[in-house]
């Protein structure tokens, strides 16, 4: 059962004017602007959204030239033009976009894995993507998709005191995936958008938040983390799969519930 978490952002009165500058400041969890589809680069290759056909777990791009189905227990698989179904082999969630490409298209699966423990918990998502080109599929990228991760940090009066009632640590990560625009010919280029960040202020699971000084008005607020908030843009290597153009930060914060 996946876990939802929400993220939440407290407020305290102010008693002095640079408290009060803190506590009307601007201050929200990690987030992107939506992609707007579809999105088309120079070379003709198109993201597209999938729309549902019929009832059923049908999803399609194209018409129906290009359609994602869903199964029981996370199955996903992929028929173009109303042919033979190719099944997935990774089981989740059907990214809800789509790629056409040159007779092929990049669909994507929504892995989550969820933990749970003594007042808090955390989910993080990992997104694959497959080339799909005559009735095959091979696995091209796994992406960091998202993460939310809520860990209690209050467990007397006098912590829920030190922390003014910021009872928990929390970590948000977020992404968007998009196409290379500046494409001219040739496969798509994947363009993988992060923003990551924790509250109240910078914190870390590597450290025990009850060590930490006690918190001031200015601490309860959302932290960007420069480190997890990042750009890579993928491109198809001549083996099939693609390769970013700088390595991944490892973000085990965040995506490690």
């Amino acid at each position: 059962m996946r876990l939802m978490l929400a993220a939440a952002l407290l407020a305290v009165g102010a008693c002095s004017p640079a408290a009060e500058t803190a506590a009307t400041a601007p201050s929200t969890p990690p987030a992107l602007e939506a992609v707007t589809l579809p999105q088309s680069d120079g070379a003709g290759n198109q993201m597209v959204a999938l729309e549902q056909i019929g009832e059923g777990g049908m999803f399609c791009a194209g018409g129906e030239a290009w359609c994602v189905l869903t199964g029981d227990e996370g199955a996903v698989s992929v028929a173009q033009d109303g042919g033979a179904q190719v099944a997935l082999p990774t089981r989740g969630e059907r990214w809800p976009n789509a790629i056409v490409s040159q007779g092929a298209a990049i669909v994507g699966v929504i892995e989550t894995e969820t933990q749970t423990y003594s007042g808090g918990g955390g989910s993080a998502s990992h997104l694959t993507l497959y080339r799909v080109a005559n009735g095959a599929a091979m696995e091209i990228a796994k992406l960091p998709y998202a993460a939310a991760i809520d860990i209690r940090a209050c467990f007397t009066e006098e912590d829920t005191r030190r922390r003014m009632d910021a009872c928990s640590d929390q970590y948000n990560f977020v992404s968007r995936v998009r196409l290379d625009e500046t494409v001219t010919s040739g496969a798509p280029r994947i363009v993988l958008e992060t923003a990551a960040g924790t509250f109240p202020g910078r914190v870390t699971r590597g450290e025990d938040s009850l060590e930490r000084s006690a918190l001031t008005q200015a601490d309860l607020v959302w932290a960007q983390d420069d480190v997890c908030s990042f750009r890579r843009t993928y491109s198809a290597t001549a083996a099939g799969p693609y390769a970013p153009d700088a390595e991944l930060p490892a973000c085990s914060d965040y995506l490690e519930p």
